[in-house]
């Protein structure tokens, strides 16, 4: 895994200082900005998954956020990447170890799924990935019942045989998210069991893969995308939602496309 995040890294350094030509304003406003995490900054002491990632995201003018859930020992879905407290919190405690009235305890900064729909449901599209084992389908879709489908919400995964055993939930709402080795797998799945579509790395969602994806009317997410110049390879590229850990950076490209002076 560190080695795929460096070769990451120096694909994402390469791709920052590689000049693309500027997109064309018509497209401006079909992009679609996610914030990967919420609008998280270590300088501004930001958590990610937090409210206060959130609020920036939206300050921002980001479109949609992605979030993380994993569920408590009572059965309270809760955001947080991670399946411990241990990274982020310093506890080195599981979240499914723990009631939410325990957890709240713990780190009263870590949201509710049902919180943040309360806060920012219809103000920002929901990503939210579903970390697997997932078994709380039925708590899942009430929480989410104040939200409309594909409209408000997708629902996101890693693990495919994770959405194929959520029997009630629609499956036009779930996006699957490719890794390295299985872009090609994912886009043939999604195109089989009729998903809504495929989110991946930029670099691995190529055109063609692109393309039968929407000849078929499913989405195409990309990401990581950090860069002026990543911005622009992607819009040129025809994709609108574009996800990214420094959204406030692409926000002001967006806002220099726009006007035609640099911000």
């Amino acid at each position: 895994m560190a080695i795929l995040n460096l070769i990451e890294k120096s694909v994402d350094c390469c791709f920052a200082f590689l000049p693309r030509k500027k997109p064309d304003k018509n497209v401006l406003s079909e992009v679609c900005l996610i914030a990967h995490r919420g609008a998280h900054d270590k300088k501004l002491q930001l958590i990610e998954n937090t409210d206060a990632a959130f609020e920036r995201a939206l300050a921002l003018g980001c479109w949609g956020i992605e979030l993380d859930i994993h569920a408590t020992a009572d059965g309270v879905l809760v955001v947080n990447h991670d399946p411990t407290l241990t990274r982020l919190w310093g506890k080195d405690l599981a979240i499914r170890d723990l009631s939410f009235t325990a957890l709240r305890k713990l780190v009263p900064t870590l949201p509710s799924l049902a919180e943040v729909i309360d806060r920012y449901g219809k103000r920002l599209h929901l990503f939210i990935e579903l970390k697997a084992p997932f078994t709380q389908e039925a708590a899942l879709i009430s929480t989410l019942r104040p939200l409309t489908p594909c409209i408000d919400y997708h629902l996101l995964s890693l693990n495919e045989p994770l959405f194929a055993s959520c029997s009630k939930l629609p499956r036009e709402v779930m996006l699957l998210v490719a890794a390295h080795n299985n872009v090609t797998q994912f886009c043939q799945l999604s195109l089989k069991r009729c998903y809504a579509g495929v989110l991946g790395h930029y670099l691995l969602l190529n055109n063609n893969k692109i393309n039968q994806l929407r000849s078929a009317n499913q989405r195409v997410g990309v990401g990581l995308v950090d860069s002026k110049f990543g911005l622009y390879r992607e819009l040129n590229r025809g994709l609108h939602w574009v996800f990214s850990d420094n959204v406030s950076l692409l926000r002001s490209c967006l806002q220099e496309l726009e006007t035609g002076n640099r911000v």
